[in-house]
């Protein structure tokens, strides 16, 4: 089941029906503009509209006006930039699976760029960004709702070929794709790849935990690199040594080995 707008991209209409026809997304809903795809998923979410067999649930638009970030970053993201959010099934109460959600979904955004830019190295700066050549390509916003709290909206944004404008509140300035490989992409080639690879990843959470791990551990951007962080209003500094079982970040600062999760770290960024 597809709703979508009359202007919406054909190109992007059609990867759109191939994922719901090969069953990887239950449903879709597809806007030519929106403020936020976050914002849509969340709000059916809110209205009791998204079913069992709605699952996955892919919500995408040509063009986002008032996108977010982590952080509170604000994406206004061009017809270029790939946007997309995608609810799938997932239990938060699970304490031991939780935290390994955010970093799949850099995970599997980084493994489809490799497929399509072979025979670049995708890098991911703990949770979830995607780093190419030191720079920022890609995000992912990872949101839900009391109500809901067995379905969760998972937001990715990454810069095809042009640079965003975007407010970083003080993060690493975002690159495009090009601009780190210097070959021209559409943002449909990665549609299909990223959302295939993401459905993939998120499953296997639950079947082999120990493998995601295994993978991020060895793309992570920050591991032996100082940094500051701030935890609870104070800034600390320390050497990031890697990333423990449940996906937080191992940080030894001079009091000891820190623990930084996603709901205490406010801000990660290198020296």
């Amino acid at each position: 089941m597809i709703q979508a707008d009359q202007d919406v991209d054909p190109k992007g209409m059609r990867v759109v029906q191939s994922l719901v026809d090969d069953h990887v997304c239950g449903s879709a809903v597809y806007h030519h503009s929106t403020a936020s795809t976050n914002s849509d998923a969340l709000n059916e979410l809110t209205q009791g509209k998204v079913t069992q067999d709605h699952l996955p649930r892919l919500y995408i638009a040509d063009r986002q006006t008032a996108g977010r970030g982590r952080q509170g970053n604000t994406w206004l993201s061009s017809d270029d930039a790939l946007t997309f959010s995608l609810t799938v099934a997932f239990d938060l109460l699970a304490a031991d699976r939780r935290g390994l959600l955010s970093l799949a979904a850099g995970l599997a955004t980084a493994r489809a760029i490799e497929f399509l830019f072979a025979p670049v190295r995708a890098y991911l700066k703990w949770p979830n960004d995607v780093y190419l050549a030191g720079g920022k390509v890609a995000g992912v916003l990872i949101e839900t709702n009391q109500a809901t709290r067995d379905r969760v909206v998972i937001g990715i944004g990454v810069n095809i070929n042009e640079q965003p404008k975007i407010d970083t509140l003080g993060a690493a300035s975002p690159q495009s794709l090009f601009s780190a490989t210097g070959r021209m992409a559409t943002r449909f080639e990665l549609l299909d790849p990223i959302v295939r690879e993401l459905v993939e990843v998120v499953a296997s959470i639950e079947e082999s935990p120990s493998e995601v791990l295994a993978e991020f551990r060895l793309r992570c951007y920050l591991t032996n690199k100082l940094i500051t962080f701030r935890d609870r209003g104070v800034e600390n500094e320390g050497t990031v040594e890697g990333i423990a079982d449940d996906g937080a970040l191992l940080v030894r600062t001079l009091e000891g080995l820190r623990r930084c999760d996603s709901g205490e770290v406010r801000l990660v960024r290198l020296c």
